[in-house]
């Protein structure tokens, strides 16, 4: 008599579990909340080497709480570390703390977390008296890519912040970035070369060929050393699905040609 085979049972799928914390949370807390500077320092410094999320809610509460300078300013850093969107809530009021030095921290920090308040708190950030905390708040706001803050970068242009040059090289589109380049020549090359680079390598939709080729003749024509070495960059960055008019453009400047070939 054949006897059928016996049938495997399927092996239990593993359930999966959470990854555990190596951080010993509740002591950490208690060391924070302890009042002693050096133990709040070396437990913020073992949160942050250790990269881990789970950590964020304790930092933001030394926030919350207050605490020295010195603890405030390595708290802020911390959540910077790690990065973690949720803590802007914690981080935004510090941007306008008294102290120069936990204000810049702190919109530093707000960059690193792409807050969702990070990009109201630069805008205002960068209208401020402070010129570290204007590059910095320049800097961000193109880093994270905040459109609505074009208007506020151009004004602030005047007073030489390269950084919003940079961000304006990043965000303008169309006849914002007309606006742009016919500021060159008007104000200090060293302002505006930070935004050249990025805006001849923006995809023709935001920033039209005609224009980039526009630019690269202008500095062409400069015929100075930084001009020519802006035209070298921007053919070394340029990416391989650029547009081929401008990298012809730039290859025919840095050998001394017009940008766009003349037809016959």
């Amino acid at each position: 008599m054949l006897v059928a085979p016996q049938l495997l049972a399927a092996p239990k799928a593993e359930k999966p579990t959470a990854t555990k914390s190596k951080l010993d949370l509740p002591s950490l807390q208690k060391s924070l909340e302890s009042g002693d500077e050096s133990q709040a320092l070396a437990a913020l410094a073992q949160i942050g080497s250790s990269g881990e999320p789970a950590g964020a809610p304790l930092v933001e509460q030394v926030l919350g709480r207050g605490a020295s300078v010195a603890v405030l300013s390595r708290a802020i850093e911390t959540l910077g570390i790690l990065a973690q969107p949720s803590s802007g809530t914690a981080l935004a009021p510090y941007a306008q703390h008294r102290t120069p030095e936990l204000r810049r921290a702190a919109l530093r920090a707000l960059i690193a977390t792409k807050s969702p308040l990070a990009g109201d708190v630069l805008r205002k950030a960068l209208r401020g008296s402070d010129a570290s905390q204007r590059a910095i708040a320049a800097r961000g706001l193109g880093e994270l890519g905040v459109r609505e803050a074009v208007p506020d970068l151009f004004s602030v242009l005047p007073k030489d912040v390269a950084e919003a040059a940079q961000s304006l090289g990043q965000l303008c589109v169309h006849a914002e970035c007309e606006k742009l380049t016919d500021l060159l020549g008007k104000l200090r090359f060293e302002v505006m070369e930070s935004a050249i680079v990025p805006l001849l390598l923006r995809p023709q939709q935001d920033v039209p060929d005609a224009l980039k080729l526009k630019v690269v003749e202008r500095l062409r024509r400069l015929a100075t050393a930084p001009a020519n070495q802006l035209l070298q960059t921007a053919l070394a960055k340029f990416p391989p699905d650029g547009s081929p008019a401008v990298k012809k453009g730039l290859e025919r400047a840095l050998k001394g040609y017009s940008a766009v070939e003349e037809s016959k």
